[in-house]
């Protein structure tokens, strides 16, 4: 009942302060929350302790790999990391995801990296998760309980919080085989779906071939870079717009609004920039509402294309035009002692343009002239997608300077269950 208190305080507190009219307004809100989170919270990281005086621009930067070493002096509830990971590990075979230390919720996160990170979260902060999320993602009714659909690769007690008197939860495992998912989800008949966008992409494509016949209210992207060509096809085969969210382990970062912008959740972070490109940044996090487990100058590995004109909607909030891939999922190649970095983004937009007879593909690069792409295509059409999909993308790496680059097909398994799908990889680790 508390928890439920808990929901319904900060959804109240979400409705009642509004929106920000302008830019100064939200930094003042920003300045304000990271003042009260430094003074509060702070003093009880063993790592942050000393640097709690200090203005945010001194502090340390950090990454996944770093933030991993030190769990146990970064997180404020004295949870040792090999604790965490275990009972984590424990729900991931078991699949009973109900994982509670001391009452604070842990989960086990891949990410697209394939790296294992670990996430806390109190009742509190789950409480101020699910405010969130139904104050800007799910429309719900307080007149009908809607059916939520809800595909991931492990389930939660953050996720299935919101299960509630208005939404009705409905964990859909994404290791079991996917005829049996189709299966269940016409079974449900959802008013929302919520799943990544290569299952979203079948999903809409049983649904043409007749397989699956349902009619969601709402469809909710996530854990995955949502491409245009997805978008179309799962938007028209719907008929319903779909809502875009950015979360992962680090937090829930942003949503997008009715005009389809992702914008950033600066009311809970603060989002500095690290440019690679023309309006091309990786974002670094600073949540000052994670108190469990500080979220502070987290640089990530994604790389965001900011949007350069305002949002129809009006929020100051800073949009985003899209959502590229990682800093892994940039080609790298050199060339007259110059580095040419060839964004995903160019090469799925290229290859989209000049066919579709295909279901899913990725491109990796394996060596510094060397790309290999494994696709998934009906045999009738493999000869003819192979021959468009290689002019397409050499056509974009000569564009960029990088030409002298050999294209090899390979036949395997694109990725295995419950993987996360990335469509552009660089196998060796190179610098931007």
């Amino acid at each position: 009942m508390f928890f439920k208190l808990q929901i319904l305080y900060f959804l109240l507190k979400n409705k009642l302060r509004g929106t920000f009219r302008e830019r100064g307004q939200l930094v003042r809100f920003q300045e304000k929350a990271w003042t009260r989170f430094a003074r509060t919270v702070l003093p009880t990281s063993a790592f942050y302790r000393s640097y709690a005086h200090l203005p945010l621009r001194e502090f340390p930067l950090i990454h996944k790999e770093v933030f991993m070493q030190h769990f146990d002096e970064i997180n404020t509830v004295g949870i040792p990391r090999t604790q965490a990971m275990q009972t984590a590990l424990q729900a991931e075979e078991s699949r009973d995801f109900a994982s509670e230390i001391n009452g604070i919720t842990v989960g086990l996160s891949t990410g697209t990296s394939g790296k294992r990170g670990l996430f806390l979260a109190s009742q509190t902060e789950r409480a101020q998760w699910v405010a969130m999320v139904l104050h800007r993602v799910v429309k719900w009714s307080v007149f009908r309980r809607q059916k939520v659909a809800f595909f991931l690769r492990a389930n939660s007690n953050l996720y299935s919080s919101v299960q509630s008197s208005v939404l009705a939860f409905h964990f859909f495992d994404i290791f079991r085989k996917t005829e049996e998912l189709v299966a269940e989800l016409g079974y449900l008949q959802p008013d929302i779906v919520a799943a990544q966008p290569s299952l979203l992409r079948h999903l809409a494509e049983a649904q043409r071939a007749g397989n699956l016949s349902i009619t969601p209210q709402q469809i909710i992207s996530f854990a995955e870079v949502l491409h245009d060509d997805d978008r179309r096809i799962v938007e028209q085969t719907f008929g319903i717009p779909i809502t875009e969210v950015y979360q992962c382990t680090e937090g829930f970062l942003g949503v997008s609004c009715a005009y389809g912008t992702l914008h950033l959740n600066e009311d809970v972070a603060v989002f500095e920039k690290k440019y690679v490109g023309d309006h091309r940044f990786i974002p670094i996090v600073t949540d000052f509402t994670r108190t469990s487990q500080p979220i502070i100058r987290y640089e990530m590995t994604d790389i965001l294309t900011e949007r350069t004109v305002p949002c129809p909607c009006g929020s100051v909030l800073l949009g985003i035009e899209r959502i590229e891939g990682r800093t892994d999922d940039v080609l790298s190649f050199e060339r007259e002692g110059k580095i040419i970095s060839v964004f995903p983004d160019t090469l799925v937009r290229k290859i989209a343009r000049v066919t579709d007879d295909f279901s899913r593909y990725c491109i990796r690069q394996m060596a510094e002239n060397q790309l290999e792409i494994v696709l998934e295509v009906p045999p009738e059409h493999t000869y003819k997608v192979r021959r468009l999909i290689q002019t397409a993308v050499l056509e974009v790496l000569k564009e960029q300077g990088a030409d002298d680059v050999s294209v090899l097909f390979k036949e395997e398994e694109l990725t295995s269950k419950g993987a996360k799908h990335r469509r552009v990889v660089r196998m060796p680790q190179k610098t931007l």
